[in-house]
């Protein structure tokens, strides 16, 4: 199991990977205000190493949620909706 530190953890990575669920495109960034594909793409990249799992695989136009993401899914939209952010 792969533990991460939160002390720094940047919230705002939840809010791109909430959108990935919920949009399961490339093009989530738009639900989270994330401005261009490269800044969308950078924050997921960053989750994975954070989270230690690819989170998302592409099919075609589609991103298809890993196993882990689906496990994480309802708890990180419940916290982000909460949290209201």
């Amino acid at each position: 199991m792969h533990y991460m530190n939160i002390s720094n953890f940047d919230l705002n990575l939840l809010r791109v990977f909430d959108a990935m669920m919920a949009e399961r495109k490339c093009n989530a960034r738009r639900a989270t205000g994330v401005p261009v594909q490269p800044a969308a793409s950078h924050a997921l990249a960053r989750l994975r190493k954070e989270i230690g799992d690819p989170l998302f695989v592409r099919a075609g136009r589609e991103m298809i949620p890993t196993a882990r993401a689906t496990e994480l899914g309802s708890a990180v939209h419940l916290l982000l909706d909460q949290l209201a952010l």
